[in-house]
């Protein structure tokens, strides 16, 4: 990955914003992705506080566009608990494993607890003999993981679990707004030669009970309905990092989608595409770890949310290649059809499919409040989701400057103004 200084970064985007401001192309949505992948930004997580340097990036772009804002800066704080990882990482088995940090075969999961020293490994079968519970006190114990829910409700207090999976599960950091009393590391099972006998560990763990994160809310105010909005929202933070080298980068997940607000931000605050309605960018932290930012933002809306017209999420918006799902379409026929049609006319993207309504991401918290949301995601090739092969190399932003085009158009259908494509 490339590395951007901050003054390259406010220089570049400033080029950048000057070639592209009547029209929308994937120069200035390229470049944002650059530079939220960036390693400066940590994966946009909790270690390191790589959420705040990405929400401080989104500020600057908000206050340049000159948006309009509820708050300072355009945050919106509140308080989270999250386990980080940001020093030693190192993990070695001996001569039956090769890898010593986490690695596509080994994963250290997001709950797991400090520890240094080298221990003795046992196998789970022990657990299963009634064995004394001091002589598991400092071990790890290794465990097959069709047998895990099994040997995890034993009352046991091991120094921590290994668990021998046919596949790793993608990286999860929901599991870190805990920390466990063990620490539980993730091997591939065909990666292991032999049995497993000793580990020799140095994990550095810290648990941040009200760490503080934010939202980045901004509004450009409608010229005949300001107390109407239009939301646009898209989640800016990532995975993050664990240990010094070891980055989930997100470029499809999501900092593509803040791209797309960005880019939609930049366009409407021009004064000739000023929208009758308000429109509303939030980005919005903690959707990782359970949609918590954007649950955030409804509890404490500055926006009546019976005022919202429409909640449009953008999450996974780097393909676009294949066409973009609409999840919500199937309920919300009416805002669906009109997209379609749009597209139908225009011809922009091969295919838009609807779908049901989903619990998986920002939009969600708006739907259970009342408000019609619809969560738009592009299909087609990247880099492995939650994974560090999720970088900008991997996108082929293939449907993102039609996407950009059928979401003004609609605002066009909506508001009666002529195209500008």
């Amino acid at each position: 990955m490339i590395r951007l200084r901050p003054s390259i970064i406010v220089f570049f985007l400033f080029v950048v914003f000057r070639f592209t401001a009547s029209a929308q192309d994937s120069i200035y949505a390229r470049n944002v992705i650059k530079i939220l992948t960036s390693p400066e930004f940590h994966g946009r997580g909790y270690a390191f506080k790589g959420d705040s340097i990405a929400a401080d990036f989104i500020s600057k772009e908000f206050t340049r566009f000159q948006l309009k804002n509820w708050t300072t800066d355009y945050y919106q704080f509140y308080t989270i608990s999250t386990n980080v990882f940001e020093g030693n990482t190192k993990v070695d088995f001996g001569k039956n494993y090769s890898s010593t940090s986490p690695s596509d075969a080994l994963q250290i999961v997001a709950n797991s607890a400090q520890v240094k020293g080298k221990f003795k490994i046992i196998p789970y079968k022990m657990l299963l003999d009634n064995i004394q519970p001091s002589k598991v006190k400092n071990k790890f114990v290794v465990i097959d993981e069709a047998e895990e829910r099994v040997v995890m409700s034993i009352l046991y207090e091991p120094k921590g679990y290994i668990c021998l999976r046919k596949n790793l599960n993608a990286y999860s950091p929901r599991m870190g707004r805990f920390q466990s009393n063990e620490t539980n590391i993730s091997l591939l099972k065909d990666s292991v030669s032999g049995t497993l006998k000793n580990i020799s560990i140095d994990l550095d763990a810290r648990f941040i009970e009200n760490y503080q994160t934010q939202n980045v809310c901004g509004y450009i105010e409608g010229t005949l309905y300001p107390d109407s909005f239009f939301v646009i929202g898209a989640h800016y933070e990532h995975l993050g990092q664990i240990g010094a080298d070891y980055i989930f980068y997100g470029a499809n997940d999501n900092a593509a989608g803040v791209a797309m607000l960005l880019d939609l931000a930049r366009y409407f605050s021009l004064p000739e595409n000023q929208p009758d309605y308000s429109i509303a960018f939030l980005a919005f932290s903690s959707e990782e770890i359970g949609l918590l930012g954007a649950s955030f933002f409804v509890e404490n809306s500055p926006i009546p949310l019976e005022n919202i017209k429409l909640m449009l999420n953008l999450d996974v918006m780097g393909t676009g290649e294949k066409g973009f799902t609409f999840v919500g379409g199937e309920v919300f026929t009416d805002e669906f059809n009109l997209f379609a049609e749009i597209n139908t006319e225009k011809k922009y993207i091969e295919n838009l499919v609807p779908k049901e309504m989903t619990a998986n991401s920002d939009h969600y918290p708006f739907y259970a409040k009342g408000c019609k949301s619809m969560f738009i995601f592009g299909m087609g090739k990247s880099g492995k989701y939650h994974h560090p092969s999720d970088t900008l190399e991997n996108l082929s932003l293939g449907g993102y400057p039609n996407l950009f085009k059928l979401i003004v158009d609609y605002f066009i259908a909506k508001y009666h103004k002529v195209p500008l494509w």
